[in-house]
């Protein structure tokens, strides 16, 4: 069974309210004058109430002390969080919101005033939506970081699965290109969109000639996706949709290394997160003020 602490970061990579395309649902939180009854806990000086606990047992139906250790584990997180100084900006919020929008096949405008039909504002689904990605984050850097996967591991899995690396030898697709990022996000919701400043141009690369890491991307890439948004330098950002793959290519073991590494992480991401918080609560100072 996964333990609380790899089940409530795993949880974060699940879609906002059930799903990060849908919108409707609610979810008020608690007003100031029902935060009664004092502190219960501080974990490294943080609070939590009875008011918190008591909330959480009646929701979930599960006992004050299970609630009182998902409590502990959301503060744990909270503070790596911080300590890492895991970000999601308002432009990066409002860039997730209109894709969202996108997916629902909603305007932006039409998306808010849905949130507001189901008893949400823009602020309180902003929030929970930052409490996500920085979650989300947080689970990706620590399975980044674990050291899982020995030279021996790494390359009995090539050797294994090598069907996994044929890659195309060239892709089809439109470059969009623009000087505002946020511009960008919002051609990518919606690629019916036409908008000044956007520009739209078809390419075709060769993989082989890129740099191995853009290389990787592209091979990992679906026709009808499309890549990240990068940095192509002079104040310029560029994104690509894939529209068609040809040839064949076999990558070396060297190509393959990030994509197997990110296999095996997946592989064992229970026990990873399992064990890096376990260590954080033990490292932790947690105070029970009263039951």
């Amino acid at each position: 069974m996964p333990s609380l602490y790899s089940r409530i970061l795993l949880t974060a990579s699940l879609m906002l309210y059930g799903s990060s395309s849908c919108i409707y649902a609610k979810d008020s939180p608690p007003s100031a004058q029902n935060i009664v009854g004092g502190i219960a806990i501080k974990v490294n000086n943080d609070p939590i109430t009875l008011y918190e606990i008591q909330s959480l047992s009646a929701k979930q139906h599960i006992s004050k002390t299970q609630a009182q250790e998902i409590l502990i584990a959301n503060r744990l997180k909270d503070q790596e969080i911080k300590r890492l100084n895991i970000v999601a900006d308002d432009m990066r919020l409002e860039q997730e919101m209109e894709s969202i929008a996108a997916q629902n096949n909603l305007s932006y405008q039409q998306f808010i005033q849905a949130l507001y039909q189901q008893g949400l504002t823009p602020e309180s689904y902003k929030a929970k939506l930052k409490d996500q990605i920085q979650t989300r984050e947080l689970m990706r850097n620590i399975l980044l970081a674990a050291d899982t996967t020995s030279e021996e591991t790494m390359r009995k899995y090539y050797n294994t699965h090598k069907n996994e690396f044929i890659t195309a030898d060239q892709v089809q697709t439109i470059r969009y290109s623009s000087k505002d990022p946020k511009l960008l996000e919002r051609a990518i919701a919606n690629t019916t969109l036409t908008l000044n400043g956007v520009e739209k141009t078809p390419e075709k690369l060769k993989l082989n000639m890129l740099n191995p890491q853009i290389a990787q991307m592209f091979a990992q890439l679906q026709s009808g996706e499309f890549s990240p948004i990068l940095d192509a330098g002079n104040g310029s950002y560029v994104a690509f949709l894939v529209q068609d793959k040809s040839g064949e290519n076999a990558m070396s073991f060297e190509e393959a290394r990030g994509i197997i590494a990110q296999k095996l992480a997946q592989d064992h991401q229970e026990q990873i997160l399992s064990e890096y918080f376990e260590k954080i609560k033990q490292k932790a100072h947690i105070e029970y003020v009263r039951q």
